[in-house]
């Protein structure tokens, strides 16, 4: 699974284009600074991302799953 990340200071920017796409996204806030995390993007999802101005956008691919700790269960999000 591809994993974005897009990173920018303009949140609205950044809401307008995770609801855009049809994937898992979360919205993380740090100081000054917004990262969008979208889970399974494509090739368009990047592109989309990449036309938002003062962003910068990396892709990933997820290489591991994560199991939750105490419930023994792996997660939605798990390969």
């Amino acid at each position: 699974m591809r994993v974005l990340f897009v990173e920018g200071k303009d949140r609205e920017a950044l809401v307008v284009l995770a609801e855009a796409l049809p994937h898992p996204y979360w919205l993380l806030e740090g100081e000054g600074v917004f990262l969008l995390q979208v889970l399974g993007a494509g090739e368009e999802a990047r592109a989309r991302a990449e036309a938002v101005p003062g962003v910068r956008v990396w892709a990933f691919r997820l290489e591991d799953g994560v199991v939750y700790r105490g419930c023994g269960k792996r997660s939605g999000t798990s390969p």
